[in-house]
């Protein structure tokens, strides 16, 4: 192999070998990648609750919410519908037949008693709140 060719494949393994490096170099290592963070915006606008007392000259029942330890006030309208729902027989002593229609009786705030389990569902988000309106309706639970 004459002189010239082995000079030119030296020069052209030096070229391609610095290109490698420089492109190595010039490089930034990837960074993790960040998790987004998005800002969960909580809407709530039903809750399970306990009855923890009742204001039937103000108009409002002081609840716990299912899973918190701090009560909440919901204020009812002449709109809010409030409901007693009941099994159609002794839950001592269910019927063999799986399925049943619950009895739902209108009632009004003063029947509403402490211990109450509850089902209150709202218009606006109620996430978060100490006190609330809006009702659209209550349920109390068999």
């Amino acid at each position: 192999m004459p002189k010239n060719q082995i000079f030119i494949f030296i020069a052209i393994a030096v070229v391609v070998l610095v290109g490698i490096i420089s492109w190595a170099l010039t490089q930034k290592p990837e960074a993790p990648a960040e998790e987004a963070v998005e800002e969960e915006i909580e809407e709530i606008f039903s809750m399970s609750a306990v009855v923890q007392s009742v204001d039937a000259e103000n108009n409002y029942l002081q609840v716990l919410p299912a899973n918190q330890e701090k009560e909440v006030r919901v204020i009812l309208s002449r709109t809010s519908k409030l409901i007693r729902s009941e099994f159609p027989f002794d839950p001592a002593n269910p019927p063999a037949e799986a399925s049943f229609t619950p009895i739902r009786t209108e009632i009004g705030i003063a029947d509403f008693k402490v211990g109450d389990r509850i089902f209150i569902k709202t218009k606006t988000n109620i996430a978060g709140k100490a006190e609330f309106g809006d009702v659209d309706f209550i349920h109390i639970l068999p």
